[in-house]
């Protein structure tokens, strides 16, 4: 679940200070709403009661997607000139949340650290055009009876790659191998060739004989 704090705002108009609910650790699965409002660079907007003022609560949160390994340490813009002293708070604090969600999260979740709206709203929004190019993927596979090999979406996120790959086995019931994966995408791609990512990814595979399958979701 999401959870809020409360906080002393102060707007930046000089008005009087005044206490005010904000998110302090939001949960992108379960609250979808959220997961928007970060993504459109609303989230924690105060209006202030003297002035009606709009301004952003300078305070950190914490957001968590585990379905898209995600764990962000946001913090607001102006503590960027301390980027140091917030990285060794957010390791401090990791440690906390990981006793505190145990087994909710991924025992190889790293957290990463961002300063103000624009950085996190890039992640999630890049995360969503990616999961809607992977739900076309998945509907031409099944249309062709390709199997899919699902990466974890962190590793695929830093490697720049599909989380959801498609593959061809030659026999029932043969796992996937880079053989039947190239074959797999040669068929996508020969019946849907706009999805470039994985185009990029069937040339990589191509150009390097050594490269290996990336680790599958658990």
């Amino acid at each position: 679940m999401s959870i809020k704090g409360v906080i002393e705002a102060r707007c930046p108009k000089g008005c009087e200070a005044f206490e005010a609910e904000i998110w302090s650790f939001i949960h992108g699965d379960k609250s979808p709403e959220l997961r928007e409002a970060v993504a459109a660079k609303e989230c924690n907007l105060l209006v202030c009661p003297e002035c009606q003022g709009l301004f952003f609560a300078e305070a950190p949160y914490i957001y968590f997607e585990p379905a898209a390994d995600i764990l962000a340490f946001v913090f607001p813009e102006s503590f960027r000139a301390e980027e140091e002293r917030w990285r060794r708070k957010m390791a401090e604090d990791f440690i906390s949340l990981k006793k505190a969600l145990g087994g909710k999260m991924p025992l190889d979740t790293e957290p990463e650290l961002f300063f103000g709206l624009d950085d996190i709203a890039a992640l999630l929004n890049a995360e969503a055009y990616r999961a809607e190019e992977v739900e076309v993927m998945e509907a031409v596979a099944a249309e062709l009876g390709l199997c899919l090999y699902r990466v974890r979406r962190g590793f695929a996120r830093r490697l720049g790659i599909p989380a959801s790959l498609p593959y061809a086995p030659a026999r029932k019931g043969e796992v996937v191998t880079r053989a039947n994966m190239i074959a797999g995408l040669q068929k996508l791609l020969a019946a849907n060739d706009r999805l470039t990512a994985y185009q990029s990814y069937l040339d990589g595979l191509r150009a390097s004989a050594e490269q290996a399958l990336p680790p599958a979701r658990v």
